[in-house]
């Protein structure tokens, strides 16, 4: 009799087969489901730090148009373009050495990183190169859109403002950054 009774038993029974798959699905499910946030996150992180980068590289980018009005005319009292000529003003008169922000005027520029001079803002997005450097002519148009905002806060301070906005899985996201810009003469 115990033969007959041990061969009845040693299979599983409906049961613990439902338990066990029960068991299986949810420890996969739970580890897809924590793959799939991770991912998620990432791509958050990922662009919240470019938007960051971008709008550091706006501010950067402002203060070097600056610094180069200055390396242009620190040897005569009027300022020179890049061609090394005097740059007239609309009376015909030669922009005095004093004239620290040109081309800083106040309003809404878009810039790209390897540039000497702000384009006025038409809210296109940023491309990126095949070399991985944004800009807005080559390249695939990415979700970054860069606006620099320039006021004039006295003949000696401007203020610079880079406000990077870009979407993410629906939600719109935005990063700003200030600086202060100052005559040095």
């Amino acid at each position: 009799m115990n033969k007959k009774n041990s061969k009845k038993n040693q299979g599983f029974s409906i049961i613990e087969v439902m338990v066990c798959v029960t068991i299986i699905l949810v420890t996969f499910t739970s580890i897809y489901t924590l793959i799939n946030h991770s991912m998620v996150f990432h791509d958050l992180a990922y662009s919240k730090l470019t938007a960051s980068y971008l709008a550091q590289e706006g501010i950067e980018i402002v203060r070097n148009i600056r610094d180069n009005n200055y390396i242009r005319n620190e040897n005569n009292n009027y300022i020179k373009n890049e061609s090394n000529n005097y740059i007239l003003n609309e009376s015909n008169n030669y922009i005095q050495n004093e004239s620290w922000n040109v081309g800083l005027n106040p309003g809404n520029y878009q810039v790209q990183y390897n540039s000497t001079r702000l384009d006025d803002y038409t809210g296109n997005n940023l491309k990126i190169d095949s070399s991985g450097l944004y800009n807005y002519s080559d390249g695939e148009t990415t979700r970054y859109n860069r606006m620099i905002s320039i006021d004039k806060i006295s003949d000696k301070e401007i203020r610079v403002t880079s406000i990077v906005k870009w979407s993410n899985r629906g939600i719109n996201f935005d990063i700003q950054v200030e600086d202060h810009l100052y005559n040095w003469f």
